[in-house]
C-alpha cells in the first residue's frame, strides 16, 4: 500500500506563488508515418519546444516525481515554440504541415499554485518528394566531376526531401572535389537551389503577401508535392578555392618530441620514393615508413590519402600522437606536407595481483581461496616497424583444507605479436583500399594441477588477419588455429564418471585445428546505436582426412556459428540496452570409444560448447548452472553444464543515481531469458528434455529479473547485480516453472566488471 501511494506522488518545489507557471507541456503528432518513424519525428519535435516552456520532472526513489523551479509561463514562449516546430516540419519535407496549440490553467488554492498545461498539436500532412536532381557548376572541371560521380549521390529522384539530405549531398560533393585536387573548396563555394515556388515558402524573410500568393500557387500540387533541386556554384569570391593543388615536398618526422629543451637535430636522413624522412634517433626503418605513406610528391591532392596516412600511422602502437601539417602555396598551386609523429614509450613492464574465492563444486566440498600473480612485458616497436609484442606469465594457486594446503596450481605463458600489415606469401590487390590491416600471431601454453583429481596441459597457437574495409566493417580471419589439451586423470576422478552425466566430455584429451571468420559491424542513427557480430568456425575439414590426426590424435571435427545483435537507445541520464544471441554447433567427426570401436562424435569439445549463467549471461543462475533445456540430469550435483545450442535475450534499463566523492553511481533494471540445449539425446532417453524442440521452447526458456548497483570510474565499471529466477525450467511441470519457490532471500548475486553487453 505505501508503494501504491508513493507511485502517484508528484511534488512541485520552488514554484512562483500566485503566478502561472509551466506545469506540463505536451506535443501530439498526427501523421500516417509508421510507428518507428513517428517516434523519431516526435522526439525531434519535443526537443524544439523552447527551454522556458519545458517542465523538467525528475524521478526519485524510482517512483516519486519532483518538479523543481518551474519557469513562469509566458505566451511569447509558446508562439516561439510553434515557430520552431513549424521550421522542423519544413526541414523534413512537410511543407503542408500545420501547428496549433492551446493552454489551460488549473488553480490549486491551498498551495497557491497556478498550473499551466500547454498542448501542441502537429499535423504533418503529405511529405514532399524530390522530382529531379541537377548540377549546374560554372567551372567545367567541377561540373564534370559532379556528373561522373552522380550515381553515388545522397539525393535521388523520388527521395523524401529533407534539409539533412541536402547537407549530406553537399558534403559528398565537397569530398569528391577535395579528392581531385581542390584543397580549399568549402561550403562557401557551392549551394543547393530549389524551385522558386518552394524556395519562397522556405524563405522566412519573404513578404507575407508574396508567401500567400506562392501558397495558392502550390495548391495544385498538394496531392503529390514534389520539388526540383539543383546544386550550383557561387561567384569566384575566393579564386584559390577553385584551383587544383598538387603535392610538392613531402617530409616524414617519425620521432619528434612533444617537449624539447633544445632544437631537435635530425642526424639520420633518408629519401624513399621522393619522400624525405628525418630522424634524430633512428627508431624506424625508412622502408616501413614509406610503405605506409600514401601522400606522394607530384601527385594530385586527395583528402582521402591524407586521412588514410594519418589513420594508418595513428592506429599503430609505436606512436601516441600523429598529425599532418599542410602548407599550400596558392601562387603555383602546390602543397607541402609534413607528417609529424610523436613516439609512445617503447617498453612497458607491469604486474597484477588477484585474489578469488571459488565455491565448492563436484570435485571438492570446500571453498577454495585463490591467489594469482601476473607479469607482463610489452614492446611497441619490435624490428623498428611498430610491431607490438606482448608477453605474459601467470602463476596461481588455490588453497583448501582437504589434507593439502595447496589444492590447485596453475601456470600460463602467452606470447603475441601484432604486425601492422598482412604477412602473406602473395600480394593482395585490395590491400591498399583496406584500413588498419594487421597480422596477429599468438601462442599460449598452460599447465593446471588439481591435486588428487587431474592435471592438464594445453597449447594454443594461431595466426589471424584483421582489417577494416571502407564500409567501416571489422573483419578477422584465422586460416589456422590449433588448440591441444592433454588430460591426466586419477582414480578419484574416474569414480565420478559413472554418476555424473557428461563429465567424461569435460576431461578428455582434445585437438582442434580450425579456421574462423568474425565480422563486427557498428552503426548509429541519432541516439540509437546498433551492433552486429557474427562468427563462423570449422575444425577438421582438411586435417580430418588424415586418420593419424583424426582418430589417433582425437581431432574434433565440427562447425559452429554465433550471432550477437545489440541495440542501444541513449538519453542524457538513462538508456535502454537490448541484446539477442543465438548459436549452434554441429560435430560431425569420429572417435575411438573405450573398446577402440569407431563411433560418431556426439557433442562439441567442452571448451567450444555453450553455457549460460554468470555475471554476463543469465544472471539469475550461477555460471554454467542453467540447463540443458528442462532436463533434471544434473539434479543431484553441481556439474558444469555445456551444450550445442544456445538462445538468449537481455534487456536493461540503465539510469544514473548520483555522484558521490567523484564516483558516478548508476543502476539498472534488467531481465534475461534463454537456455542451452543438446541437438539430440545421444541415444539416451533420459536426455529427451535436454534436446532443443521448437514446440518445447516456451517450456524450456528460463527468465530472470533483477536490479543492479554500478560504480562508474570512467575507465572501468564495477557491477553488483542481484537477480531472481522468475521462470525456472527445472520446475517446468509446475506452471512451466513460473514463480516456483520464490523468496526474497533466494536471489543470485553476481559481481561483474564493465557492462554485461
Amino acid at each position: 500500500m505505501p508503494l501504491l501511494l508513493l507511485a502517484g506522488c508528484k511534488v512541485t518545489k520552488n514554484y512562483p506563488k500566485d503566478k502561472p507557471f509551466v506545469y506540463k507541456t505536451t506535443v501530439k503528432l498526427n501523421t500516417r508515418l509508421p510507428q518507428a518513424e513517428k517516434s523519431i519525428l516526435l522526439s525531434k519535435l519535443e526537443k524544439q519546444v523552447a527551454d522556458s516552456l519545458q517542465s523538467r520532472w525528475v524521478t526519485k526513489l524510482f517512483v516519486k516525481q519532483v518538479l523543481n523551479n518551474p519557469p513562469v509561463f509566458d505566451t511569447a514562449n509558446v508562439t516561439q515554440s510553434a515557430i520552431f516546430l513549424n521550421d522542423l516540419l519544413k526541414a523534413n519535407g512537410y511543407i503542408y504541415g500545420n501547428i496549433t496549440w492551446d493552454t489551460s490553467l488549473v488553480i490549486v488554492p491551498k498551495k497557491q499554485q497556478q498550473r499551466v498545461y500547454t498542448t501542441f498539436t502537429v499535423n504533418t500532412g503529405k511529405v514532399m518528394h524530390v522530382d529531379s536532381v541537377g548540377y549546374g557548376f560554372r567551372d567545367s572541371t567541377l561540373q564534370a566531376l559532379a556528373l561522373v560521380n552522380q550515381d553515388a549521390g545522397k539525393l535521388k529522384k523520388g527521395d523524401t526531401y529533407t534539409k539533412d539530405k541536402i547537407a549530406q549531398e553537399l558534403d559528398r560533393l565537397l569530398n569528391v572535389f577535395r579528392n581531385n585536387g581542390y584543397l580549399k573548396i568549402s561550403r562557401e563555394d557551392i549551394y543547393a537551389e530549389v524551385d522558386t515556388v518552394v524556395a519562397g515558402i522556405f524563405d522566412p524573410g519573404l513578404d507575407p503577401f508574396e508567401q500567400i500568393r506562392l501558397l495558392e500557387e502550390m495548391q495544385k500540387r498538394r496531392e503529390d508535392p514534389k520539388i526540383d533541386v539543383r546544386f550550383l556554384q557561387r561567384g569566384a569570391k575566393n579564386p584559390e578555392h577553385l584551383r587544383q593543388y598538387f603535392f610538392r615536398n613531402v617530409s616524414i618526422y617519425p620521432d619528434l618530441q612533444l617537449v624539447q629543451d633544445t632544437v631537435q637535430v635530425f642526424g639520420d636522413t633518408a629519401r624513399r620514393g621522393g619522400v624525405m624522412i628525418y630522424q634524430s634517433r633512428n627508431l624506424f626503418k625508412p622502408s616501413f615508413l614509406a610503405r605506409n605513406n600514401t601522400i606522394k610528391p607530384g601527385a594530385i591532392y586527395r583528402q582521402d590519402n591524407v586521412n588514410r596516412t594519418n589513420n594508418v600511422f595513428g592506429q599503430m602502437s609505436a606512436w601516441k600522437q600523429v598529425g599532418i601539417e599542410l602548407r599550400p602555396i596558392d601562387s603555383i598551386g602546390v602543397v607541402d606536407a609534413n607528417i609529424n609523429m610523436y613516439p609512445a614509450k617503447r617498453r612497458n613492464i607491469g604486474g597484477d595481483f588477484e585474489v578469488s574465492r571459488n565455491q565448492s563444486d563436484i570435485l571438492t566440498s570446500t571453498n577454495l581461496f585463490g591467489i594469482g600473480v601476473q607479469f607482463g612485458l610489452q614492446d611497441r616497436n619490435v624490428s623498428r616497424q611498430s610491431v607490438l609484442s606482448s608477453t605474459n606469465l601467470r602463476f596461481g594457486i588455490e588453497l583448501g583444507n582437504q589434507g593439502q594446503i595447496i589444492q590447485t596450481f596453475q601456470t600460463n605463458l602467452s606470447q603475441s605479436f601484432t604486425i601492422p600489415k598482412f604477412v602473406l606469401p602473395f600480394k593482395i590487390r585490395a590491400d591498399r583500399s583496406l584500413l588498419a590491416t594487421r597480422t596477429i600471431l599468438n601462442a599460449t601454453a598452460a599447465y593446471t594441477d588439481r591435486r588428487d583429481f587431474y592435471a592438464t596441459r594445453s597449447l594454443n597457437t594461431s595466426i589471424a588477419y584483421d582489417w577494416v574495409n571502407r564500409k567501416n566493417r571489422n573483419w578477422t580471419y584465422s586460416p589456422l588455429n590449433i588448440e591441444f589439451v592433454r588430460v591426466y586423470d586419477t582414480d578419484s576422478l574416474r569414480k565420478l564418471y559413472d554418476s555424473i552425466p557428461n563429465l567424461k566430455n569435460l576431461f578428455n584429451d582434445g585437438l582442434i585445428i580450425s579456421q574462423y571468420l568474425i565480422l563486427r559491424n557498428t552503426w548509429g542513427r541519432g541516439n540509437k546505436l546498433y551492433s552486429l557480430k557474427t562468427q563462423v568456425e570449422e575444425s577438421g575439414a582438411i586435417f580430418g582426412m588424415f586418420p593419424t590426426i583424426d582418430l589417433q590424435g582425437r581431432l574434433s571435427r565440427f562447425v559452429r556459428g554465433d550471432i550477437d545483435f545489440r541495440y542501444y537507445v541513449n538519453h542524457d541520464k538513462h538508456s535502454w540496452a537490448f541484446r539477442i544471441f543465438g548459436a549452434m554447433g554441429v560435430p560431425y567427426g569420429q572417435l575411438l570409444d573405450s573398446t577402440k570401436n569407431i563411433v560418431k562424435e556426439q557433442t562439441l569439445p567442452f571448451y567450444k560448447s555453450y553455457f549460460a549463467g554468470g555475471p554476463s549471461s543469465m544472471r539469475g543462475w550461477q555460471i554454467r548452472q542453467l540447463g540443458p533445456g528442462s532436463s533434471k540430469i544434473f539434479a543431484n550435483n553441481n556439474a558444469d553444464r555445456f551444450a550445442d545450442i544456445q538462445l538468449e535475450g537481455n534487456i536493461e534499463y540503465r539510469f544514473d543515481l548520483a555522484v558521490v566523492f567523484g564516483i558516478k553511481l548508476k543502476s539498472a533494471l534488467f531481465t534475461d531469458f534463454g537456455n542451452i540445449w543438446y541437438r539430440n539425446n545421444q541415444g539416451d532417453p533420459s536426455l529427451d528434455d535436454a534436446v532443443f524442440k521448437v514446440n518445447k521452447l516456451y517450456r524450456d526458456l528460463a527468465v530472470d529479473l533483477g536490479t543492479s548497483l554500478r560504480l562508474d570510474f570512467n575507465y572501468f565499471l564495477i557491477r553488483f547485480d542481484w537477480a531472481y529466477k522468475f521462470k525456472d525450467p527445472f520446475y517446468a511441470e509446475h506452471k512451466n516453472g513460473w514463480f516456483y519457490d520464490m523468496n526474497l532471500f533466494k536471489g543470485q548475486f553476481q559481481l561483474g566488471i564493465n557492462y554485461p553487453f
